[in-house]
């Protein structure tokens, strides 16, 4: 028995409803149930001596080992991290019948350790914003009450007495939450443009950069609880969008107590091995934890042909409207029948179903990003943004003309289009069997004598998640693919090993080895495929490592 991991959940997780904390442990099949039951009554002992009586204890199995958590008061997070740890040190020497684990001795040195955490004057401001049902966020070093332009923050050292804090001026603002596996960016990014076109101020955290209405506020990866803090305290914000991603509902949970609106795009294989999730059942539950954010009066936006989300769907008591590129997806229809509320393709048009009414918003060939209906990937993001939007108050008209609003170089790493010596360029993130599944209709629909594929794998996926993705990229008849090594990415494997993994998958799946060229980088390989395209020919850019240079390298080409 050891433990993998020990990380703090500053909000609610897929382990718990609130803050806490969360300990990865391999342990083998036969003395996992063992190890709970002895980890229950340690921890129990010790949440008892610190005089934590109402906390929660919760555990998840993994295939090689246990999740164990524990939740704990928002001002003891540290400390709550170091009760997981004992308690399991403790659990473990009682199993092993090794040395007895002085645990009293132990804990007296907990009780001394919290009282240096511990805030009162913060413990009687967050009481009293709950009895008033005003927002908290929280971190390291500043509380906010309040959120976007109805909000006010304070050092934790300068807490004011609930008596002097101006209740009435804090409130909420509408807030959306947007996960899945595939599509969070590009729908986050349509929301922002209705937002926009419709005259509000959106604040945006998202995978690829931090925004405040047209603001650019920095280029990074903001789609953990961190960048949506940095939203919801800017008091120019009317509106949160937040992507919220796999990594950040692990290693932190949500940002957000409440949420109006929660999306979850799709769920499929990414990122499997990561944080005890092994399966996309797995996955699907760390995506289903920001229902824990939503209440009576919010809504959950789903994919009605996703078989996982359907599944979880039927056991929500919380008001759902759904999506469907197809008008005749089973459940939508079943939805639809009953009462509910629905967005789908009829005629060619986007529209909105609810019971028997219907409302056309928009000609789907219309949308940039659809490039005229090809690209069926993003017509599923404009269904789950006007779904999103419809609930968040926004009218069909601000739908259509923020759809309309957001161009493809507004959507940079998602479909882009290039003519570079009269040869077509698609440059797309996808980095998943599913998100290169999406492309096909696009890549199917766009004219070729000849097609080329650039891509590669980050060291972190499994071997079979690697192959996986070389044979579903054969769907389409490449006739030249670039491999490309992404050393960068290696992530502890040794150097060339993906590449390798990679070009046995496509000899096995019939490519010829003439077809397959490694190259270092991507770079590099970008710059062989254009040298090895001939006017009318496609070459796909899957990017990954160079991101923003391979944009701009073909931003430079472009004609």
């Amino acid at each position: 028995m050891r433990i993998l991991d020990s990380r703090r959940l500053t909000g609610a997780n897929i382990f718990l409803d609130r803050p806490g904390a969360v300990l990865d442990v391999s342990v083998d099949e036969e003395s996992r149930d063992l190890l709970v039951e002895a980890w229950k009554a340690q921890a129990q002992r010790v949440l008892n001596s610190l005089g934590w009586r109402d906390e929660i204890l919760s555990f998840r199995l993994m295939d090689d080992g246990v999740s164990l958590a524990l939740s704990a008061p928002v001002d003891g997070l540290y400390t709550a991290t170091e009760v997981n740890e004992v308690s399991f040190e403790a659990a473990r020497d009682w199993i092993e019948g090794g040395q007895r684990h002085l645990l009293a001795r132990v804990t007296r040195g907990l009780r001394s350790e919290y009282r240096d955490e511990e805030r009162p004057r913060l413990q009687r401001l967050l009481a009293a914003a709950r009895e008033r049902s005003v927002p908290v966020l929280l971190d390291e070093d500043l509380v906010t009450l309040g959120m976007g332009k109805h909000s006010e923050s304070w050092n934790l050292y300068e807490v004011p007495h609930p008596e002097d804090v101006r209740w009435s001026t804090l409130k909420p603002i509408p807030t959306a939450l947007i996960t899945g596996t595939n599509g969070k960016t590009t729908t986050t990014r349509l929301l922002a443009s209705i937002a926009r076109t419709a005259g509000k101020t959106a604040g945006v955290s998202s995978t690829d950069w931090l925004a405040m209405g047209d603001e650019l506020l920095d280029r990074d990866d903001y789609a953990g609880p961190g960048g949506a803090r940095i939203i919801l305290r800017d008091e120019r914000c009317e509106l949160a969008l937040l992507e919220t991603a796999r990594g950040g509902l692990l290693r932190r949970g949500l940002a957000v107590e409440r949420a109006d609106v929660g999306l979850i795009t799709n769920i499929a294989a990414d990122h499997l091995g990561d944080f005890g999730v092994h399966t996309v059942e797995d996955l699907a539950d760390v995506k289903w934890s920001i229902t824990r954010a939503l209440h009576e009066k919010s809504k959950l936006v789903l994919n009605a042909e996703d078989p996982l989300l359907m599944r979880r769907a039927a056991k929500v008591e919380i008001p759902t409207v759904l999506f469907a590129l197809s008008a005749r997806a089973p459940r939508f229809t079943s939805h639809i029948a009953s009462g509910g509320v629905g967005f789908t393709v009829q005629r060619g048009r986007i529209e909105k179903w609810a019971g028997e009414k219907r409302q056309a918003i928009v000609a789907v060939k219309k949308i940039p990003l659809t490039y005229s209906g090809a690209a069926l990937h993003n017509v599923a993001n404009a269904l789950a943004a006007a779904a999103v939007a419809d609930c968040l108050g926004f009218t069909a008209d601000q739908i259509r003309d923020g759809l309309l609003a957001l161009e493809n170089k507004d959507n940079p790493g998602r479909a882009n289009l290039y003519t570079i010596k009269d040869a077509t360029v698609l440059l797309d993130f996808a980095h998943n069997p599913a998100g290169f599944e999406a492309l096909v209709p696009m890549l199917k629909a766009l004219p070729a004598k000849r097609r080329a594929l650039i891509t590669g794998q980050a060291g972190d996926r499994g071997d079979d998640d690697i192959r996986d993705f070389a044979t579903v990229s054969t769907a389409i008849p490449f006739d030249r693919i670039f491999i490309k090594r992404l050393d960068g990415h290696a992530r502890g494997r040794p150097l060339g090993e993906v590449a390798r993994l990679m070009r046995e998958a496509y000899l096995a799946s019939g490519c010829k080895a003439g077809q397959l060229v490694e190259k270092k980088t991507e770079l590099d390989a970008v710059r062989a495929a254009l040298r090895w395209a001939k006017p009318g020919d496609l070459v796909v850019v899957l990017s990954h490592e160079q991101r923003d240079q391979t944009q701009a390298f073909l931003n430079q080409r472009a004609s």
